[in-house]
């Protein structure tokens, strides 16, 4: 298919990239340019005709499960019959992931369309308030995706956090239900070096008089988010508290557990996402679209509960792309997602020897996860994505490191698909091979079975199946 008029478009979208607040050094400067992007914002989206208001929004936030999370609530709610926008970040093969509706990529020819009114819009602002600054990348792909969900008659946006969530530009939105999943230690630097001051970032999506479901978050945090919530007078559920779930079983075809949650208790439920730490995300799901339909009035039935939840799938999260060596792409880009990781892998696969293809920014922590990680490959071998502003650390940095944390035999190769071969290579039948790290790096390497083009034609992230 010709997608140069596509790319065209989406290159006037990236033109909007540029130093992002949580780059600058200055404390004050920074929180400025915080309010900044808020009120921008929403002058972005009341020149689109304020797209957020015309659907209900579930806002997803947290460190860690946000993104499946995101796709168990859509795949629960079309279950239910519902017309569903889904926009997620960041994406992994194509930025048209981030405006998904029915589970469905934009097609390139409204991605074109709304890309003019966008773009206007982005004039608008920069041109009527230049105070605030010219809308940037993030801005931008948020009111493209809120207004084609508007275009095509979604009744519910599902919205996931950026970064934190009080300043993050998704925070314009007020939703029918909020989700704190978890709160951990990542984007420091930016979000606080407490796990208190990384709550107060993740509470901030909290609205007044709006439920928010909160996940496994330990108690340094639940405090700042239970205070949050008291001075919005929102109602709060928590995982273990108020709702809770009995795993059953766990196979490389997905899980099953028992939910009890704040009216329904369902047995034996199947879960299509890999992994023990599914059970948990999608307890908070389920939790969060329980609250949604007692609010609306909508029958969430058994029937679609549980068609929704076995056929849920999130390319590039503990996704198998191939067997015989089998080959498992998981973005575990921070210690959380690294740890449900490791806790995954022996309960899931059956294996000889794991042999691992890391790849991370430089914004990211690497000593903490090599430390992890690194003892545990038989082989290791380090590389580089390739992210338009985002440097990756380099591939023989990355390795001496892994070598200090532990790793025996550590290679290092810069580009992803040649790491990837050398890691097919080297394995054997009954080997495991899985590429991790940074999710740029999981786009890179799926290419490998899926092209971008595939998925952009075809509109969907599986056009191969899988």
């Amino acid at each position: 298919m010709d997608t140069t008029p596509l790319s065209h478009a989406l290159k006037r979208i990236e033109s909007l990239i540029t130093r992002p607040a949580e780059s600058l050094d200055d404390p004050e400067e920074r929180r400025l340019e915080f309010q900044r992007r808020l009120e921008r914002t929403r002058r972005l989206m009341a020149c689109l005709g304020d797209p957020q208001d015309e659907m209900d929004i579930i806002h997803i936030g947290g460190t860690s499960g946000k993104g499946s999370i995101a796709m168990l609530c859509e795949s629960v709610l079309l279950a239910a019959g519902l017309r569903v926008g889904t926009h997620t970040s960041p994406y992994l093969q194509t930025s048209l992931e981030k405006a998904r509706v029915d589970g469905r990529l934009i097609t390139p020819e409204e991605a074109i369309r709304l890309t003019d009114e966008v773009m206007r819009c982005v004039d608008d602002v920069r041109h009527n308030r230049p105070e605030l600054g010219a809308p940037h990348y993030a801005e931008a792909w948020l009111g493209l995706a809120l207004r084609h969900f508007a275009d095509q008659g979604c009744e519910v946006g599902v919205v996931e956090v950026g970064m934190g969530g009080r300043y993050d530009c998704t925070n314009i939105v007020t939703p029918r239900v909020s989700v704190i999943n978890t709160v951990h230690y990542d984007h420091t630097r930016v979000l606080g070096e407490t796990l208190r001051e990384i709550a107060f970032h993740k509470a901030g999506i909290i609205k007044p008089g709006v439920p928010v479901v909160v996940g496994d978050v330990p108690p340094e945090a639940l405090e700042q988010i239970e205070a949050e919530a008291t001075r919005r007078g929102a109602r709060l559920i928590r995982l273990g508290r108020d709702i809770h779930y009995e795993p059953v079983m766990l196979s490389r075809n997905g899980g099953r557990f028992h939910y009890r949650g704040l009216g329904m208790r369902l047995d034996d439920l199947k879960v299509g996402l890999l992994g023990c730490h599914q059970f948990a995300n999608a307890t908070v799901a389920l939790a969060a679209l329980e609250l949604y339909a007692q609010g609306r009035g909508i029958a969430l039935t058994e029937a679609a509960i549980r068609k929704g939840l076995a056929q849920a799938r999130f390319a590039g999260r503990l996704e198998v792309m191939q067997h015989r060596p089998a080959v498992v792409l998981d973005g575990a880009h921070n210690q959380e997602k690294m740890g449900a990781l490791i806790t995954a892998l022996p309960k899931v696969f059956d294996y000889r020897r794991l042999i691992m293809v890391l790849g991370m920014l430089e914004t990211k922590a690497a000593a903490p996860i090599l430390r992890m990680l690194a003892p545990l490959a038989s082989t290791l071998i380090t590389t580089a994505p390739h992210v338009k502003g985002k440097p990756a650390i380099p591939a023989e940095e990355l390795a001496a490191l892994a070598r200090q944390n532990g790793g025996q035999d550590v290679r290092a190769d810069g580009e992803p698909l040649d790491a990837l071969a050398l890691a097919t290579s080297l394995a054997e039948e009954d080997d495991l091979v899985v590429v991790t790290g940074s999710l740029y790096l999981i786009g890179e390497v799926r290419a490998h079975w899926h092209s971008a083009d595939d998925i952009i034609a075809r509109r969907t992230m599986f056009p191969n199946g899988g």
